[in-house]
């Protein structure tokens, strides 16, 4: 009998730590693949200005220039979107903190801070398009 008990202590510990270990694998990658795509975007609007420097340089027609370059709106939309994404996802993470028990309740309470910063972006755009 005893060492019944110790198998299923055993195998809920291990599911535990399979549970934490992925947990945690998911939020590395996670990690790494936000702040590559922001090194990347940083990247490209290095390039972009590097790139309209150049054709205003040399000249380029007005026609070609704001045809191979993205549209400057465009990186404000991006950028006002992360803004407001990531500051929900600190508003969230802050709250986690301060109500301990982490757990199940933490995952709601960054996911409503998430939606409220998407929904407060979406509101930002639409004020704006309507003006």
């Amino acid at each position: 009998m005893p060492t019944i008990a110790a198998q299923q202590a055993a195998s809920v510990m291990a599911d535990k730590e399979v549970v934490f270990f992925s947990l945690n694998a998911i939020a590395v990658l996670l990690s790494i693949w936000i702040a590559s795509s922001f090194l990347l975007k940083l990247v490209k609007l290095f390039l972009n200005d590097r790139l309209r420097r150049t054709l205003i340089e040399r000249n380029a027609p007005l026609e070609i220039v704001t045809e191979i370059l993205p549209k400057e709106n465009n990186l404000v939309e991006q950028a006002l979107s992360w803004c407001c994404v990531l500051l929900a996802g600190s508003v969230g993470l802050t709250l986690c903190y301060f109500t301990q028990p982490l757990g199940f309740h933490s995952a709601i309470i960054l996911s409503i801070s998430l939606a409220f910063g998407l929904l407060v972006y979406y509101f930002i755009r639409k004020n704006k398009n309507q003006s």
